[in-house]
This record gives structure tokens, C-alpha cells and sequence, in this order.
């Protein structure tokens, strides 16, 4: 259990978990500021973010550990409704499904690549696991309904999948590849294993 500013890891995932709507409002200011410095280009720090949302820095560390973790709240519930979006999608033609969510994703990344820059040069690989796991349980799901290949296990499948696409995504807001948002969607769609985009019955169209 970490603990930064005084507060530790068990608080903030109560804080977290709670249904106060003075929680929620807090953390959705820091949201809204995040977004607000990404469009700018301006650095996004924990400085910078309190003086945008007009919080304290305490506030801050209540509600997060660091940036990285603002930046993993901001993608969870993006990740959720780009897999919901894709599943009803899929039913139709699977294979601009699969497209169409890698370039909501790397839209979303984009939009926020300053918030995503400053949460990926944190030390250590926490973010990185945290962000492919998130990504992982949705995955999951996906080749659960469409079915693996035989002898392919679920979990490694989607440990790789959401890895890959994570570190790519990484190193792409880190400036380490020079590609625009449509070039790396193309690559993320492209690099998809063929069966994961198919009609649940196996059949592609």
C-alpha cells in the first residue's frame, strides 16, 4: 500500500467506490482541467491541475496517487463504452467494428496526449499494468463470444492483445514513432488477429 500526501491507497478506493457527489464533482473538475491543458498543449502536472480545476494539491492526493492514475480513471470508462459500442457494432459487420474502436481509442489518447505524455514518463511500469488490465477484462469477453482458436487460452490472448496495444500507444504519445492517429488506428486494426473480428458464428463477412 502506497501512501502519498497522507493518504493511502485504501482511502482513495473508497473515495473512490463512494456515491458522494461531492466526490464525484471533485474528481470531475480534475477530468475537465486535464482535458483543458491537453488541448492547450500545455504540461500536464499535479501543479498545473489544481491550479486549473482551483483545488488544492491535498484535494488532489485524495482523490489520486499521482498523474498516472488520474490518467488510468479518465481511460477506464472509455475503454468500457468503446467494447460496449463494438459489441453491438459487431453483429453488423465485425471487421469496421474492430476498426471503428481502435480509432475511437487513439482518438481518445489524442485528445488527451499531453495528460497521457506526463502519466507515461512516471517511473516505473504501474501505469502501463494498470492500463492492460483495464483493457484486458473487455478483450476477454470478446474472444469469449467469438471464440479463440483451439489450443489458445483466453487470458494470454487478451494479456497480449491489451499489452501491445498499450505499449504502442505508449511509445506513440512519448514521441518514441512518428505516425498520425490514422496510421497507428490502421496499424492497431491491422495487427488484430483475423478471428478476432469475425461474426460470433465464425463466419467473416
Amino acid at each position: 500500500m502506497s501512501d502519498v500526501a497522507g493518504v493511502s491507497d485504501d482511502v482513495r478506493r473508497a473515495l473512490r467506490d463512494s456515491s458522494d457527489p461531492r466526490a464525484e464533482r471533485t474528481r470531475q473538475r480534475l477530468f475537465e482541467a486535464a482535458e483543458a491543458l491537453s488541448a492547450t498543449g500545455d504540461d500536464v502536472s499535479v501543479s498545473a491541475l489544481v491550479r486549473q480545476a482551483g483545488v488544492s494539491r491535498s484535494v488532489f492526493y485524495t482523490h489520486f496517487a499521482d498523474v498516472g492514475e488520474l490518467a488510468l480513471r479518465m481511460i477506464e470508462p472509455v475503454i468500457d463504452e468503446i467494447a460496449q459500442t463494438a459489441a453491438e457494432e459487431r453483429l453488423q459487420d465485425p471487421h469496421r467494428a474492430m476498426r471503428a474502436a481502435q480509432t475511437r481509442l487513439v482518438a481518445h489518447v489524442d485528445g488527451d496526449r499531453a495528460l497521457y505524455r506526463a502519466a507515461f514518463r512516471l517511473p516505473g511500469d504501474g501505469l502501463m499494468t494498470a492500463m492492460r488490465d483495464a483493457m484486458r477484462v473487455p478483450i476477454a469477453v470478446h474472444i469469449e463470444v467469438v471464440g479463440a482458436p483451439d489450443g489458445l487460452d483466453v487470458d494470454l490472448v487478451s494479456r497480449y492483445v491489451a499489452g501491445a496495444v498499450i505499449h504502442l500507444l505508449s511509445d506513440w504519445v512519448l514521441d518514441r514513432v512518428d505516425a498520425d492517429p490514422e496510421t497507428i488506428a490502421q496499424h492497431l486494426y491491422a495487427l488484430m488477429p483475423t478471428w478476432m473480428h469475425e461474426h460470433p458464428n465464425g463466419s467473416s463477412t
